[in-house]
This record gives structure tokens, C-alpha cells and sequence, in this order.
């Protein structure tokens, strides 16, 4: 009956979505498409999904994705990893493949840089950012931390956050102030009231769904017929109709396909032609 859940990413969209709020009158908050894809951590080297590794080394009671926007990880000198936001300048552990047992790991603590930023860094002058896929290389990265000035570095494992239920790409997401704010823990779906705020997917809510209308392409054939001029007549259209439409049917055409005469401005459908111009 629908496609999804609401997307509504373009300005097209929100107008459309005020128009039909005002004119149904509705009040409360509904859901739309909008969810934050909490379990999509993976390794920035080579993109190797978390769930494709067994070894993890989250802190007590991480990842928390405090105040809804911590969607990178660092590991603090206990070998703990937390999750942080993403935007903070901090140090950084990058990853060497041309080097072997401790000296694959290098810590950098001067410039300090957003997460994304110190991937860039290491993918530059190393190789990317660091992956701890079992506990040796974890205490590698533990010893190396521990004798650094900072408590807590970047590591190359992130995810993504708010996506479209339907796959559509998010751009400009409309968030009402101060949100998303994961204010009461698991908050990872997204309601409209007014503009965005993320709220507990568990929670009964009104929803709205969206459509895609079916794409509609028109053929026009011409035809040439030889005539003693009954061809003018209504019953003698409809019949060649008739026949034109069993034909089509006998090839599968489509149930939904209409066929009809095409009027001419003269209100004909069929005009006469002289012999030169055939």
C-alpha cells in the first residue's frame, strides 16, 4: 500500500508535509523514516564490520552515545574504549602495515584532530587509523597510551548515524533545538513534532508513510489505413479498438496499460490524407 515510512529531506518535502499537517489538523508527534543505526560500528582500515571481528574491549556500560552524537571511538590508557564525539580535537593512535609488532602502532598527540581529520592524517603518512582486532595488539595500544600526555586517543572504529528507513540519502536533517539528545537512553528513532526529535523506538506513536506514484510512460503509434470511409464511423473505431486491445492482451500486456484513440484538435481521430502525401 506504501513505500516506507516518511522521508522528508528536501524543501519539496516539507511543504508537502505542512500542507497535509494543517489540513488534517494534526497535533501530536508521528513518526517518520528516521533512525540512528547504533550497531553499524566498523574499522576504518578497510571498512571490516565490528560484528565480523570477536574481539571487543568497550568501557562499563559503553557505547552510551551520550547527549545522541558520539559515533567514534577512542581507547584510554587502561585499554578501555569509549565512545566520543566525533567533532573533538584529541590525539590519535594511527596504524602502519609496513611495520611489524609494536612499531605498526604510532601515537600522535600534536595536532590534535577531529576524528575524521586524524583519519586523514594517518591514511596520509601511515596507513589509517589504528584497529585492535585481538588483546596483544589492544595492549600495544594500552602500553602506548600509557606513556603519551593524554588519557584518551582516537582509534579507527566509528559508525554511522541517522539514515532514511528507505535508503534515501540524509543531507539536512531538521532538528528542533538542542536534539537529538538520546535524553532518556535509546533514543534512536526520529518523530516530527514541528521539526526532528529522537525518541525511544519502543515508545506508540501515530507514524506517517509515504509513496512512490508509479511512473507512467506514454507510446503514441500512428497508424495507415485504407479506407471506403466506414472508418469514421464511432462502431468502426471502437472495433479496430477492440481488436488492438485483444492483441496487446494476447502479448501480456499489462493489466494497469490503457489504450485509447488520441483526438485531433479538429476533434477527429482519424483524418483524411491525399494521395500525394501518402
Amino acid at each position: 500500500m506504501y513505500t516506507d515510512l516518511a522521508t522528508i529531506e528536501s524543501d519539496n518535502d516539507w511543504v508537502r508535509l505542512n500542507k497535509l499537517i494543517t489540513s488534517q489538523n494534526i497535533k501530536a508527534a508521528f513518526w517518520v523514516g528516521l533512525y540512528n543505526d547504533i550497531n553499524s560500528w566498523r574499522w576504518s582500515f578497510n571498512e571490516v564490520p565490528l560484528q565480523y571481528t570477536t574481539f571487543r574491549q568497550w568501557g562499563s556500560g559503553q557505547p552510551d552515545n551520550n547527549k545522541g552524537r558520539e559515533s567514534c571511538a577512542i581507547i584510554n590508557n587502561n585499554g578501555y574504549w569509549w565512545d566520543a564525539y566525533c567533532y573533538d580535537l584529541r590525539p590519535f593512535i594511527c596504524y602502519n602495515s609496513t611495520k611489524s609488532g609494536a612499531d605498526r602502532f604510532v601515537g600522535v598527540t600534536s595536532p590534535m584532530l577531529t576524528w575524521s581529520d586524524a583519519q586523514i592524517y594517518c591514511r596520509t603518512f601511515h596507513t589509517d587509523l589504528a584497529t585492535v582486532t585481538n588483546s596483544a595488539d589492544n595492549n600495544l595500544l594500552a602500553q602506548l597510551a600509557s606513556v603519551m600526555t593524554s588519557i584518551c586517543y582516537w582509534i579507527g572504529l566509528y559508525r554511522d548515524t541517522w539514515k532514511w528507513s528507505d535508503g534515501t540519502k540524509v543531507s539536512n536533517l531538521q532538528w528542533a533545538n538542542g536534539q537529538p539528545n538520546n535524553y532518556w537512553k535509546h533514543e534512536n528513532c526520529g518523530l516530527h513534532y514541528t521539526l526532528f526529535e529522537d525518541d525511544n523506538c519502543t515508545n506508540l506513536r501515530f507514524f506517517m508513510c509515504h509513496t512512490i506514484p508509479p511512473v507512467r510512460e506514454q507510446q503514441i503509434v500512428r497508424l495507415l489505413v485504407k479506407s471506403d470511409g466506414s472508418v469514421f464511423k464511432s462502431e468502426t473505431q471502437s472495433s479496430i479498438l477492440d481488436v488492438i486491445k485483444q492483441i496487446l492482451k494476447d502479448n501480456e500486456m499489462s493489466d494497469d496499460t490503457t489504450v485509447t484513440w488520441r483526438v485531433q484538435p479538429g476533434g477527429n481521430i482519424f483524418s483524411k490524407k491525399k494521395r500525394d502525401d501518402l
